[in-house]
């Protein structure tokens, strides 16, 4: 396939390699180089690429994305693994050979992602991986992870160049580009493991339901003794159990294909009863005030991951406190670490109600709360106060999935009667579905005062 014509920008000319300048890219308008020989999907690249306004180039083939580098340099490079005579493993290579070009992170795009092939192009200097078909929210996360790491590197460098009183901050900087890599790579296989999962939780769900229409149907058996139909009774009750755990799985790994009719306290509820034992675990006592009849209009499973991220947030915030529920591996001989506060019981409050203007969902913890001055920057893509393998994803997918939906996400610490409160306001959308009946004007009864529109008849002679 003949390579696609590319973009050359004067702001860069060829030949060049500013390290102090190199920044700039990653601050102002991102250049980034996508490699494919589908022009599908080289066209499903430059869409997510322009939510980011990044200066997009393409290439057709490896050995045009090679040729292109050795005149131009970019910010990032996503190259697709398989292509016709240079694959993407090669074109990385090259990349990382050649010293000019080195500092650029490869992204290697597959449909099917292999341990192996992931070893091959980790060992190779792959920075990250994206799988197809490549989702926006997704591929925003892996690029400005790799934007931001890319700034870390040239500062290094700068700071290696710089008078030694500048040379404090490079162990800094250092574990900061390792904690990105390792938790770019530990998100990347959640998410794929997570794809495993719905897809195996789809398989078993035909058959689940199979067992218990077959099991309805022999306890109503007459001829069944006794405690048989017991025991078919609490296997039934088991199933059922497993079915609607399976049913709440699904409603979140499973994407909405198309917006429908929502109640919040069902999604709501299903995402807290999924993550009741790791909350018995920690020892958090959960307060629920769910209206039921508060409805919204759109995708369950965005909302429901959104809700998902606010809860495993507000998890982590009490974890670091031990757990309440001992494991059999731990030493029963360990001494006990104090509490923050002796009288505070962890908790957790979630509300779902509707205002005048939206549709408020709630997630309130009493942990330590959020500094102030942290309140803007917790909302970037990887942000985060926590030790890898945490990325700080969540709170930026929580807002992109609120405002996706016309609504926002707002955060009170302190908020109300709690350390910190997440509120997931969404619009009030469903007035549609329940139509106002245009009003009837009613026909205008007999007036006895009328003009008659007929000539009487004359009244019979007596």
């Amino acid at each position: 396939m003949p390579p696609v014509p590319v973009k050359l920008s004067a702001a860069r000319m060829p030949g060049s390699v500013a390290v102090k300048a190199a920044p700039k890219a990653t601050t102002a308008r991102p250049r980034i180089l996508a490699v494919d020989d589908t022009p599908e999907a080289l066209r499903q690249l430059r869409d997510c690429l322009r939510v980011l306004n990044a200066e997009c180039f393409t290439c057709g083939s490896g050995a045009s994305a090679v040729e292109f580098l050795s005149k131009e340099l970019v910010d990032v490079a996503i190259v697709d693994v398989s292509m016709p005579g240079m694959d993407g493993f090669e074109v990385c290579r090259a990349i990382k050979h050649d010293p000019r070009t080195a500092n650029i992170p490869v992204i290697l795009v597959t449909g099917d992602l292999k341990s192996e092939d992931t070893h091959r192009g980790i060992e190779l200097g792959a920075f990250d991986y994206l799988t197809k078909p490549v989702e926006q929210h997704e591929c925003n996360v892996r690029i400005h992870a790799a934007l931001q790491v890319k700034q870390l590197q040239e500062e290094l460098n700068v700071q290696l160049m710089a008078p030694d009183e500048q040379r404090r901050v490079q162990n800094e900087l250092q574990e900061k580009m390792l904690a990105f890599q390792h938790g770019m790579t530990t998100a990347h296989w959640q998410k794929r493991f997570g794809q495993l999962s719905a897809s195996f939780l789809d398989d078993i769900q035909t058959p689940l339901a199979g067992a218990l229409a077959s099991l309805q149907v022999l306890m109503v058996d007459d001829r069944l003794r006794e405690d048989v139909r017991h025991r078919l009774i609490l296997t039934h009750l088991q199933f059922r159990k497993v079915n609607n755990h399976l049913r709440r799985l699904l409603n979140i790994a499973v994407y909405s294909r198309s917006p429908h009719l929502v109640h919040p306290a069902e999604v709501v509820s299903d995402v807290v009863q999924l993550l009741e034992p790791e909350m018995a675990y920690y020892g958090i006592y959960l307060e629920q005030q769910l209206d039921p009849s508060v409805e919204w209009w759109g995708m369950r499973s965005e909302i429901s991951r959104a809700v998902l991220y606010l809860l495993h947030n507000a998890i982590e915030a009490h974890s670091e406190r031990p757990p309440v529920i001992r494991t059999r591996f731990e030493d029963d001989h360990e001494p006990e670490f104090p509490p923050e506060d002796p009288n505070k019981i962890p908790t957790i409050r979630v509300e779902v109600e509707r205002t005048d203007v939206h549709v408020a969902i709630r997630v309130c913890d009493n942990a330590r709360g959020i500094p102030e001055g942290l309140h803007e920057k917790i909302w970037d893509p990887y942000f985060t106060t926590k030790r890898p393998p945490h990325t700080g994803a969540g709170l930026h997918l929580v807002r992109g999935i609120a405002r996706a939906a016309g609504g926002d996400v707002k955060l009170q610490s302190p908020g109300t009667d709690c350390a910190t409160q997440f509120s997931i306001l969404l619009p009030i959308n469903t007035n549609h579905l329940y139509p106002q009946e245009a009003e009837v004007q009613p026909e205008p009864a007999a007036d006895a005062e009328a003009p008659a529109t007929e000539e009487s008849e004359p009244a019979p002679e007596g």
